[in-house]
């Protein structure tokens, strides 16, 4: 699986966000693109990247992820969806998975948006297996089974230290990690 990041409404972005997550994850490998859906800005790029693919489209609700799909043909395909006046965010209207042809062995699976992610089947222990950049300094770290927060000469911590790893990144990591080890203690 290549993951894929699209940014999309970043003729919203008023505090510069998207270049910030836009350096982040391209700096770990990642392929970012930036659209504007409903304008059309960066949906040819976005088309060049599906192609010869099957895609799943996933973010949370609102994020235009429908109207992107609506974007890559010429008439509508998905059915799209209001933001709540009341809470600001997307209603939810893709309600199960659709599979659109883009183009010859090109496919799109439209999904519902989620309000929150839950990462419930990784274990605390192995979370670092799924941040990209930090795999590489755990072998750097004094202690087998280091968890990369509290303890010293921890690789990780040093390509933090040193600039080699995003301050954001990092402390994703460690809230995740934090509530991973919340739910295995209530496990028990």
């Amino acid at each position: 699986i290549k993951p894929i990041i699209c940014i999309n409404k970043i003729d919203l972005d008023e505090k510069e966000l998207a270049n910030k997550i836009e350096d982040t994850y391209k700096s770990i490998g990642y392929t970012v693109i930036r659209t504007v859906a409903n304008k059309g800005i960066g949906v040819d790029s976005l088309k060049e990247i599906l192609k010869n693919n099957i895609t799943a489209f996933s973010g949370n609700s609102g994020v235009g992820k429908s109207s992107l799909i609506n974007s890559l043909f010429s008439n509508n395909q998905a059915k799209e969806g209001l933001i709540s006046d009341k809470n600001k965010r997307g209603k939810n209207t893709t309600t199960s998975v659709k599979l659109y042809k883009l183009y010859n062995n090109s496919y799109i699976a439209d999904t519902p948006g989620f309000s929150s992610f839950e990462i419930s089947e990784i274990e605390s222990k192995d979370l670092y297996k799924y941040f990209k950049e930090l795999k590489q300094y755990d072998e750097l770290c004094e202690f087998v089974g280091c968890s990369h927060i509290k303890e010293e000469n921890c690789g990780i911590k040093r390509g933090l230290e040193n600039g080699k790893i995003s301050k954001d990144r990092y402390e994703r990591y460690c809230k995740i990690y934090n509530e991973l080890k919340n739910k295995e203690a209530r496990k028990w």
